[in-house]
């Protein structure tokens, strides 16, 4: 076993975090995203899993349990930066999944306001996971390079916090609370 798997195990074993009848499910897509992601990195230098483990993770904290919800985060990368199909998504872990999982990939021709109102316009779920994904990435942000670092919490802020706002308080907070850490990084 990974640490990462270690790590997400811990989590899925805290009593009243997860039901038994779905551990198997969330390990395998986990052991899944592990190997599909092997050697990636991200622009903030951190491994793409530490990334999956760490947005999964702000999934668990924030939501009630919601076995499918933990399932589309540890994938949400899966599509964007391997070679895996939604498809086959779709064929492993059905259809609320992958719906997921499409709502919060990146498309070439998007920015994060149009990434963002896509995710939206999904559903409550799907915002919820891309607003998790994007605090990750406002806590990983001292990792960039300057201008785009500058640009990310920009967006962050104009974006992403207003969005968290609206519909999820204590995610808005922890937002707020690592925008907040990233600028201190800065000076």
């Amino acid at each position: 076993m990974s640490d990462y798997e270690e790590s997400l195990d811990q989590l899925l074993t805290a009593p009243g975090s997860t039901p038994e009848a779905d551990v198997e499910n969330i390990r395998q897509a986990c052991h899944w995203a592990i190997e599909a992601h092997l050697g990636q990195v991200r622009k903030d230098g951190c491994t793409i899993i530490e990334h999956v483990v760490a947005v999964t993770t702000n999934v668990m904290q924030f939501a009630p349990p919601d076995p499918e919800l933990v399932v589309a985060a540890l994938l949400h990368d899966i599509v964007e930066n391997t070679e895996v199909p939604l498809d086959e998504v779709r064929g492993r872990f059905g259809e609320r999944v992958a719906g997921l999982v499409d709502a919060v990939t990146n498309r070439p021709d998007e920015d994060a306001a149009a990434s963002a109102e896509r995710a939206a316009a999904a559903g409550r779920d799907a915002l919820y996971l891309r607003l998790c994904d994007r605090l990750d990435g406002v806590r990983r942000s001292p990792g960039r390079g300057e201008k785009g670092r500058r640009k990310f919490l920009d967006a962050s802020c104009a974006v992403h916090l207003a969005l968290a706002e609206q519909h999820f308080p204590a995610l808005a907070e922890a937002m707020r609370s690592a925008l907040r850490q990233a600028e201190g990084a800065q000076a």
